[in-house]
């Protein structure tokens, strides 16, 4: 089959990704090797055709929206390759970039795998692991994610405050640069030197040159990874498929835990929920007891989330399961606590229940998800949230297609998050427009929504989001912390860099990519200049 493709109506649903941003291409491909992928690219080079590489399309930046060219699909990328053991006993898994989240936890939970074309020695490291006794665990929100989109976004998810994100979790990869010659990287092995980068090329010599002299943001950050001396492996993971493709990522895995409990809470006011959330994180107020137990998820639900859940209930017969919200609530908190024996749920509990009491909670307004049935009932009311989002976008797109969704994911440090918050608040309630706040208040990021219904809501809610990149630039935040700034917040990445810095990543691009084909709209600005 051929494999690069005119673009035809057959292939619309490949022009936009769940930000539901629209994009435009001339040709599509699906590789399905590396050789393919390799393939593509050098047609590109050859033909000066821009190319957007696509994983699972769940992405909220618009990251995944071909902006011209060729969008190259890499859904059918999608084998396990094999598997390892290192020295110390961890097991790695190879695996392409098409591979979906959702498909490698069914793999891994019942030890089932296509083992065809795996070396024996991978297939004699699987043989004595059991079905559910590793896992990999980054938890974006969106399960069908893709491997490589994960990696290219460096993305997180709600178990990220005990796991981190993509990037702790990806030992090596094998990347296609611009021109169609191939990396390895093997994290620990491959690193700067200073601000001087050398790729290894496959079929020996190697790829030269500089890091811009700044380091990115210190704190959670799904954008480019920039330091001295740094892991090669990193300047991969958040460059959302402008320095080079991924073609092959090998992951470290887990030992999966035994046992998972979660908790929701709901609180009478926000002011009580911070202090429930500085307080589970180790930071309590005075008067607070100390509770010395780590989450793996701490997850935040304003009162217009729970408000707009409940009314999509009535509308949505896949939501009438939800559980029924207590009377009175205002906003509600989940926490989740992996571990490997039950019994070490009860001292979570205990030491739970003196914080809630102490910071203005109720255990009667508290639910419990005591097995695995209850536990899935809590997260279906999480991921409830987004989902609702999405329909509604959907509809109001209907009305003025300009709209997609508008969902930031700014991230400071403790000292500052209580005033970012309260920033959020006092702005959006300034307004008219509908909005929800909820997210992942445990890495101090949380995704204040708007729910735009005409192209001026649109366009206000943007003048929003740039004031509020001002604001955590002068915080020195991220202004996406798990989506990546694809195209839609181009404009708040340049806030954030400023002018100066912008060039410099411009020239990093510049070196990787002379002919400016890869991932175009995706991050940079060339030229302009921004407010201070």
């Amino acid at each position: 089959m051929q494999l690069i493709r005119k673009m035809t109506a057959e292939y619309a649903g490949y022009l936009f990704d769940e930000s539901r941003t629209m994009g435009q291409a001339d040709f599509i491909a699906f590789p399905t090797c590396e050789d393919e992928l390799v393939q593509a690219v050098r047609w590109c080079a050859e033909n000066n055709v821009p190319l957007t590489a696509q994983g699972g399309m769940t992405g909220l930046a618009g990251g995944a929206s071909p902006e011209r060219g060729l969008a190259l699909n890499l859904s059918r990328m999608n084998r396990i390759l094999g598997m390892r053991r290192d020295e110390s006993g961890a097991y790695f898994l190879r695996v392409q970039p098409g591979l979906l989240l959702t498909q490698l936890r069914r793999a891994l939970a019942a030890k089932s795998f296509d083992l065809s074309g795996w070396d024996e020695a991978s297939v004699e490291t699987l043989r004595p692991v059991k079905a559910g006794e590793l896992f990999f665990p980054p938890d974006p929100t969106e399960p069908t994610a893709s491997l490589g989109g994960m990696a290219a976004c460096n993305a997180c998810g709600a178990r990220s405050v005990l796991y981190g994100c993509t990037r702790a979790h990806v030992n090596a990869l094998r990347v296609v640069l611009a021109d169609g010659r191939v990396t390895r990287l093997v994290r620990g092995r491959d690193r700067a030197r200073g601000r001087h980068i050398s790729l290894p090329l496959e079929g020996g010599g190697a790829f030269e040159a500089e890091l811009p002299s700044f380091d990115t943001p210190p704190i959670k950050d799904a954008g480019y990874y920039i330091r001295e001396n740094m892991d090669l492996v990193d300047l991969f993971m958040g460059s959302q498929g402008t320095l080079g493709l991924i073609s092959e990522l090998e992951l470290r895995l887990m030992p999966a835990p035994k046992h998972l409990w979660g908790l929701t809470a709901f609180f009478p006011d926000d002011e009580n929920a911070l202090a429930y959330v500085r307080a589970v994180k180790g930071r309590p107020d005075q008067g607070v007891p100390a509770f010395p137990h780590r989450a793996a998820s701490i997850e935040f639900f304003n009162k217009n989330a729970l408000d707009m859940v409940v009314r999509q209930k009535a509308l949505t017969p896949a939501f009438r399961q939800l559980q029924e919200l207590p009377e009175n609530y205002n906003c509600a908190v989940y926490l989740e606590f992996n571990g490997g024996d039950p019994a070490e749920m009860l001292p979570i509990l205990r030491d739970l229940t003196k914080v809630l009491l102490a910071v203005g909670g109720d255990i009667e307004r508290t639910w419990v998800a005591r097995d695995q049935l209850e536990l899935e009932q809590l997260l279906f009311f999480r991921h409830s949230i987004p989902e609702t989002i999405d329909l509604i976008i959907e509809e109001n797109k209907k009305k003025e297609p300009c709209i997609t969704i508008l969902s930031t994911d700014m991230a400071v440090d403790d000292d500052h998050f209580d005033e970012l918050f309260h920033i959020y608040k006092r702005d959006l309630s300034a307004t008219s427009l509908q909005w929800i706040i909820f997210g992942h208040i445990g890495e101090n990021h949380v995704h204040p929504n708007i729910l735009a219904r005409t192209k001026e809501e649109y366009e206000q809610g943007h003048a929003i989001f740039e004031k509020w990149a001002r604001d955590v630039h002068r915080m020195g935040g991220s202004i996406s912390a798990e989506h990546g700034a694809g195209k839609i917040k181009k404009k708040l990445a340049l806030i954030m860099y400023g002018p100066e810095k912008m060039r410099e990543l411009v020239n990093l691009k510049r070196a990787f990519d002379p002919q400016g084909l890869l991932g175009p709209g995706n991050i940079l600005t060339y030229g302009g200049e921004v407010r201070s």
